[in-house]
């Protein structure tokens, strides 16, 4: 799906990859900036630094982060829940 929505095969890798350093470093500073604080978020949405944040706001404006994190939150949302429910993926 995010290939449909105009991801680049680099961003898509990065993302599978979990945010290995290899997969990422091929990525625009605003996508890297993304993932990283996509996974800050996934331990503590306290723990995003002055600096991960001037660095989000080089790359997106307000709306746009707002966005972001919305994506960051709902996922989470949705990871937790199918989990503790012990739903089990689709296949295909």
């Amino acid at each position: 799906m995010a290939r449909q929505k105009g991801a680049t095969d680099e961003l898509v890798a990065a993302i599978q990859d979990r945010g290995r350093r290899e997969a990422v470093e091929g990525l625009e500073p605003g996508w890297r900036a993304a993932l990283e604080y996509a996974e800050v978020i996934h331990t503590s949405g306290h723990d995003v630094t002055d600096e991960l944040y001037g660095r989000l706001r080089q790359a997106w404006d307000d709306g746009q982060i707002v966005e972001i994190t919305l994506v960051i939150g709902m996922t989470e949302y949705f990871n937790r829940f199918n989990d503790a429910l012990r739903v089990e993926p689709t296949k295909g």
